[in-house]
């Protein structure tokens, strides 16, 4: 009897996520076809969203290039990955000039010469 009761709620559920499996692949491989086909319905569909449209000739690699604060290390040095996986640590320049600058505390101080 247990396994008439598992035998009913099993297949159910194995019948929807068979469904979803193939609802979400066949979704992907459409849209693989009308990418490839450049289909201008996708940028007026509701079903998708598209933030940026790139021209390119066919084959070319769009890669977002992101800006970013790099630390750096105490041999003065930043440590920066190029677009080919390697790594590359740039020597960096450190300007230390000092300027005094004066007191505000007393109004008669004139600010110094230079």
């Amino acid at each position: 009897m247990s396994s008439l009761v598992a035998s009913l709620f099993a297949i159910p559920v194995a019948v929807a996520i068979g469904w979803f499996v193939w609802y979400f692949w066949n979704n992907n491989r459409l849209l693989d076809k009308k990418l490839a086909d450049g289909d201008m319905s996708l940028l007026t569909s509701s079903n998708y969203k598209v933030s940026e449209v790139i021209r390119a000739p066919s084959g070319s690699r769009v890669e977002k290039v992101a800006v970013q604060q790099m630390p750096i290390n105490t041999q003065q040095y930043i440590r920066q990955v190029l677009p080919d996986g390697r790594i590359a640590l740039i020597p960096v320049s450190v300007d230390q000039n000092i300027t005094q600058v004066h007191s505000t505390m007393h109004t008669s101080q004139q600010p110094p010469m230079h």
